[in-house]
This record gives C-alpha cells, structure tokens and sequence, in this order.
C-alpha cells in the first residue's frame, strides 16, 4: 500500500525528524523502520542538493520536506528531487494554500513542469 494510502485510510503512522545534512542518518533511521521521515529544510541549513542526498540515503521510506519557504522553486525542487510531499511553512490564507497546491500539482492543475529528475525516474 503506498504512503498516499494509508495517510487516506487515517492509518497511524510513525515519522521522525531530520535536520542534519547526512544521507545516512536518513539511512539509518529509514531501517529502523519508520513509516516515514520529516526533512527540515526551513530551519535546519539544508539546500536541494542535500535534500536530493538524503532522500536517496533514506531510499523507499517516504520522505516529507518542509522547505525552507513556500516558494515555487523551493517546492518544485523538492519534489523534483523524490520528496513524497511537501509541508508549506507560512501558509496562513487560503490564497496562499491555493497558490501553493498549483506550483505543487501538474497542469491542468497546476503548473508544475517535467523535467529530468530523479522524482521522474
């Protein structure tokens, strides 16, 4: 069952936090079986290219990256890098929640583009 699934079907899942830029603390924790892991990358110092690393380190344990501003390159890179989602820092409208979905999602419902990336395999 995908991660999509089971948050759908309310499951209780267990996550924990990353803030250190270090693919195998992702690794690590990934085998110790948690159902997912949280990247902060809005205060912690974590830039895409060691978002991309740890995502890769945690390999199939799905990852959420709060990025570090709810910006369209922040979030498209996230996700273009393998994130399973995103967590928007900031949102406090529902404008600005909508803003954020539609840089999130492809066309027709957002403007998400594709590009070669790892998300894309």
């Amino acid at each position: 069952m995908t991660f999509r699934q089971r948050l759908k079907d309310h499951e209780t899942l267990v996550g924990t936090i990353i803030s250190l830029a270090s693919p195998e603390a992702a690794e690590v924790l990934s085998q110790a079986g948690f159902d997912w892991l949280f990247l902060e990358a809005e205060h912690a110092p974590l830039n895409t290219l060691t978002i991309q690393h740890i995502l890769q380190g945690a390999g199939s344990t799905p990852c959420l990256v709060r990025v570090a501003a709810s910006a369209e390159v922040e979030i498209k890179q996230a996700l273009d890098a393998g994130a399973a989602g995103i967590i928007a820092p900031l949102v406090n409208t529902a404008d600005q929640a909508t803003q954020v979905v539609h840089w999130a999602k492809y066309a027709p419902l957002g403007t998400r583009g594709v590009g070669v990336s790892r998300a894309h395999g």
